[in-house]
């Protein structure tokens, strides 16, 4: 998927240049759309990856609340 977008805006500037001469902003604005996508798909990864140690500390409270609810209830104190 990442190298298929860079494929696609390497393509669209090389369309965009075919039509007029080179100028050195075109250039300039093709590799920031790259740098942007680049970053883009660096902000989706970590965002990811985040969201994946939030799913572990949930699943981890679950078990400790499940655990501290067993040894309650077998100590014979009631919970909340």
């Amino acid at each position: 998927m990442r190298m298929s977008r860079r494929i696609v805006v390497a393509g669209l500037a090389a369309l965009a240049g075919c039509g007029a001469p080179a100028i050195g902003g075109d250039t300039t604005l093709a590799e920031t759309v790259l740098d942007m996508s680049d970053a883009l798909v660096a902000v989706r990864e970590e965002t990811a990856l985040l969201q994946a140690q939030v799913d572990s500390l949930r699943e981890q409270v679950a078990r400790q609340d499940t655990l501290l609810r067993r040894l309650s209830a077998m100590a014979g104190i009631s919970g909340p």
